[in-house]
């Protein structure tokens, strides 16, 4: 019977050496995903697989410098988090559900609604809307990521927005 027991692991009582694993836990777990974007680039990372934004198009999120604000085509950021997406050109509305949210935003509207309920999309800016540019439609990425329940950091030396959602 060989007892002998090192940082590695140990024997058992069949003589069988037994492996410790130490595993570090990852930046995100198995339910959480996490999305980067930069202002500029046609790319964004997804739980660390770079992808594109709007495939083919060249679409990057871009900052309205009178409102101070980072827009960018939503569709990518919402079916990677599992939600849809939906586009009614005759109002010129876009709508938007993940789980048990939805949320309305109207093309040059500074409100919205969050299942039901009228917002500010920028409480402090109401000049803050969503808008279309090169035919693509460009929504305050705050306003949505935050009413769907995710996180949002802003880092301005790199102009790197951050995205996490939790399961």
């Amino acid at each position: 019977n060989n007892n002998s027991n090192n940082r590695f692991g140990s024997y058992n009582s069949d003589d069988v050496f037994v492996l410790k694993l130490d595993i570090q836990s990852q930046s995100f777990s198995e339910n959480s995903t996490i999305i980067i974007l930069k202002v500029g680039d046609p790319y964004m990372t997804v739980n660390g697989t770079k992808k594109e934004i709007d495939p083919g198009r060249g679409t990057k999120p871009i900052i309205i410098k009178e409102w101070g604000r980072t827009l960018l085509p939503i569709r990518a950021i919402i079916e990677t988090l599992s939600g849809t997406v939906n586009w009614d050109s005759v109002n010129s509305k876009v709508s938007i559900s993940l789980k048990s949210t939805n949320i309305e935003l109207w093309i040059n509207r500074p409100m919205a609604t969050v299942n039901g309920t009228l917002k500010w999309i920028d409480d402090s800016n109401h000049n803050v809307t969503p808008l279309i540019i090169n035919e693509r439609t460009f929504v305050p990425i705050r306003f949505v990521a935050e009413n769907l329940g995710c996180t949002v950091d802003w880092e301005p030396k790199t102009m790197t927005i951050t995205i996490k959602y939790e399961e």
